[in-house]
């Protein structure tokens, strides 16, 4: 049986993976932060930094990683491979 903890940490370092995978093929694309911000239809390219180096645990929603999924032209699904 998992414990509060244990799924914490797990979800946590899910949620890295997403961050360090959205930077990644975002540089492949050579996009800016700002750019993808633009094209996923966020005001600003702060929102996405944090959410890359997931500061103050700021992350991306499911809606996010569709949306940049798209953008990028690539499978959700590799957000979650581990790098």
């Amino acid at each position: 049986m998992n414990t509060i903890d244990d799924l914490e940490r797990y979800s946590d370092n899910i949620l890295d993976i997403v961050s360090a995978n959205v930077k990644k093929y975002r540089e492949e694309k050579g996009l800016t932060q700002m750019q993808l911000a633009l094209e996923i239809g966020l005001t600003g390219g702060a929102y996405l930094g944090r959410a890359e180096i997931r500061k103050n645990n700021h992350h991306f929603n499911i809606k996010h990683i569709v949306k940049i999924a798209k953008v990028l032209d690539i499978d959700v699904c590799k957000f979650f491979e581990v790098i």
